[in-house]
């Protein structure tokens, strides 16, 4: 959870115009679980077919690195238990930039040896994928496999806390099933109150369905966690200026700023806090 310059300033001037009302499809409710509303009238958009999409790449390889895994393809075909050959087409699909396809592959080796690391492996590489995406609809294929993947690692170690954490978010981030998402986390918090993904994770999903007493719990118990992280004071302030607090949110965006190197954005949360002050 480190500071993001631009990512800090577009928070910021959400909380500016519209007084930390952001994230306006989902409406509160009781134990940290927003509750999604969707528009029957949207236009229904064309699935996501894995197979479409890798003929559609697969000309934007360069001519060498094609043959190298063209031969390696043929390979797996006529020696199924050959992993290492996985591997390899792995890589050199993440050389020619298509993550996807290495993290298919990758996703074979864990279905071939079925172990915690694995399997752990391929979650992580369609959550990356997932997270950097700006296809909608690759990124819920993504999220849905790296589900997949997760849920192989929880059955074989129900104590891999770090799994369950991407999982859920896996479950959030596309609204594939929040409230299974919520029950993860509370199941990680649960195990380990201190965990700072769970407790960041539940924060922001109470912030963005306007759980601001929810909220203020989750970002406090992150700012004892880990007292040198700037983004927890932010929506620390944040919190507070939204339950009126103003003496509190103006001494958390303060050590907000003392935080954060960037000038730009020092300056950003110095127009907040003044707002604060010229407030009754």
């Amino acid at each position: 959870m480190q500071t993001n310059k631009s990512f800090i300033i577009i928070v910021i001037s959400l909380v500016l115009l519209a007084s930390g009302l952001a994230y306006l499809n989902f409406s509160s409710a009781g134990n940290d679980t927003p509750i999604e509303t969707t528009d029957s009238n949207a236009p229904m958009a064309k699935p996501f077919s894995y197979d479409d999409y890798f003929i559609s790449v697969r000309d934007t390889i360069s001519p060498i690195l094609k043959l190298k895994i063209d031969s390696l393809e043929r390979l797996i075909k006529t020696d199924t238990g050959n992993y290492q050959a996985n591997v390899m087409l792995a890589r050199l699909y993440d050389e020619a930039h298509l993550s996807l396809i290495s993290a298919s592959y990758v996703f074979d080796i864990a279905t071939k040896l079925n172990d915690e690391r694995s399997w752990f492996n391929a979650g992580f590489k369609f959550y990356d994928f997932a997270a950097n995406t700006s296809d909608t609809g690759a990124q819920i294929y993504a999220s849905k496999m790296a589900i997949t993947s997760f849920e192989k690692v929880v059955a074989i170690n129900e104590h891999n806390l770090e799994a369950k954490n991407a999982m859920a978010i896996c479950y959030v981030q596309n609204d594939l099933d929040i409230m299974k998402g919520v029950q993860i986390l509370k199941d990680v918090v649960k195990r380990d109150s201190n965990n700072v993904q769970a407790n960041y994770t539940l924060g922001m999903l109470s912030r963005r369905s306007g759980q601001w007493d929810k909220a203020r719990i989750r970002f406090e118990k992150l700012a004892k966690l880990d007292p040198l992280n700037s983004e927890a004071y932010f929506y620390l302030g944040e919190t507070y200026s939204s339950l009126n607090m103003k003496k509190e949110a103006i001494i958390a965006y303060e050590t907000c700023m003392s935080l954060i190197p960037n000038q730009e954005s020092k300056d950003e949360i110095k127009k907040l806090i003044d707002n604060l002050k010229q407030t009754k």
